[in-house]
């Protein structure tokens, strides 16, 4: 009897153990993220630059890219000057990785496509203070940059700016001294902004052209990330979307924002901020956001249909980048808009309730009353399954994208010190790829 109890715990023991074994090795080797009939897989993308900061304790959150001028120099640091004497100089893609840290202030790192890492800044709220909250994602297009951080969108921008004398090359410089950048101004970005992104209708960032878009969006996640009842939806597909993301024009003129805003009679100083343009409702756990251009491939005669690039991840999990048809989501006689006074949500008693109005939150007249946005001309539109082109399915902790040409930069977390133990692909690398239908 004593033998078979001692086997039977043997065994019980044995079993566990090959259960463990058998996991570990399937969690470490047993997803390749290879394309299959429901998914494509991570096999296209193209390692980029290193992720700066990592070793450092940095938590990568967004990334924005801006083309700027750099003097070329030796492989002793000197500037290389040609027969007259004059510096020479060439162009590049700088990338501005976000990051947020334990313990120290959040940093914007500074990285060239070419030359490498330059350096990093480290972030002051308007106030002059340390800002040390969880930095989310950015974007410039030179002029003005942009922070995505909780309620609030955080704003930097020079006076006077010019395509070659702007906030972007102010930061680049601070950087190559591991300098210091304090926001000249932010607003409330009504829900809980996580990523941002600019899109450059024409490709040259020194246009401010009226057609240059800024979205920013929020990230839901039942129970430790709740967003606003309002912003939970039923899209005409049938999806469940429970996360708002907006478009904001850039502004051709200079403000405080970069943006177009809200024009009023009852309206003043403070309170004319950053007007909505649209609306778009999106799944959930999304991290980052792009938009890219119809583009094609000259060997082939394929082209391939702009759309918006959705990032879409949390914990170990794979992550998913969600490609979606633009020209589907905002066809204005598709049915798939809605007017947001037109929207409904469910009250105490149950009965439905129109919206009839957007608030923007904290802003008065000049009064004091309460503003609300009553223009007819705000529409929500539905990313739902109805319009999606393909979905990728990579390796864990997706963050934020930039576009660059027709490729789409996309950032990982998975490098960080607080989660690389545990990850099963850690990726100390922006990956790159340009979004095709499925195959």
């Amino acid at each position: 009897m004593k033998h078979k109890k001692l086997f039977i715990a043997f065994t019980a023991v044995f079993t566990v153990l090959l259960a463990l074994v058998i996991f570990i090795m399937i969690w470490i080797w047993g997803d390749s993220y290879k394309s299959n009939d429901r998914f494509d897989g991570f096999e296209d993308y193209r390692k980029e630059i290193q992720i700066p900061g990592l070793k450092d304790g940095a938590c990568p959150q967004g990334i924005g890219n801006y083309r700027a001028k750099y003097t070329v120099k030796d492989e002793n640091g000197n500037p290389v000057t040609d027969a007259n004497g004059k510096e020479t100089t060439a162009t590049q893609d700088y990338f501005f990785i976000s990051a947020y840290f334990d313990k120290q202030p959040s940093r914007i790192y500074v990285v060239g496509n070419t030359t490498g890492l330059v350096g990093y800044v480290t972030l002051k709220n308007t106030d002059g203070s340390y800002n040390n909250e969880h930095c989310g994602g950015v974007a410039t297009n030179g002029y003005t940059l942009w922070v995505a951080s909780g309620k609030k969108v955080l704003v930097a921008s020079k006076k006077n700016s010019t395509s070659t004398d702007n906030i972007a090359y102010d930061i680049i410089k601070a950087a190559e001294e591991n300098g210091e950048l304090q926001f000249t101004s932010e607003f409330h970005a009504n829900l809980n902004a996580a990523f941002c992104f600019f899109y450059d209708a024409d490709g040259d960032p020194a246009n401010r052209s009226y057609n240059d878009r800024f979205y920013v969006g929020e990230f839901y996640r039942s129970g430790n990330y709740e967003t606003d009842k309002k912003h939970h939806l039923t899209t005409p597909n049938g999806n469940e979307n429970k996360a708002f993301m907006y478009e904001y024009n850039i502004s051709t003129s200079e403000n405080d924002y970069g943006l177009t805003t809200l024009t009023a009679d009852n309206l003043s100083g403070k309170n004319v901020v950053p007007r909505i343009q649209a609306i778009y409702s999106i799944t959930d756990q999304i991290q980052g956001v792009a938009r890219t251009k119809d583009t094609s491939d000259s060997s082939n005669g394929n082209t391939w249909k702009g759309g918006v690039v959705l990032s879409q991840s949390y914990g170990l999990a794979n992550s998913h980048i969600l490609y979606y048809d633009w020209a589907k989501i905002t066809k204005t006689d598709s049915g798939n808009r809605t007017s947001y006074k037109d929207l409904t949500y469910k009250n105490e008693k149950g009965d439905d309730v129109k919206y009839a109005r957007f608030e923007y939150e904290g802003i008065t007249t000049n009064s004091g009353a309460p503003y609300y946005y009553t223009n007819s001309d705000l529409y929500v539109y539905y990313v739902d399954d109805s319009k999606i082109l393909n979905n990728y399915s990579i390796p864990s902790m997706s963050e934020g994208m930039c576009v660059i040409n027709d490729r789409v930069y996309v950032l990982f977390e998975s490098g960080a010190n607080k989660y690389k133990t545990f990850v099963r692909e850690v990726l100390n690398h922006v990956y790159s790829f340009i979004p095709r239908n499925k195959k």
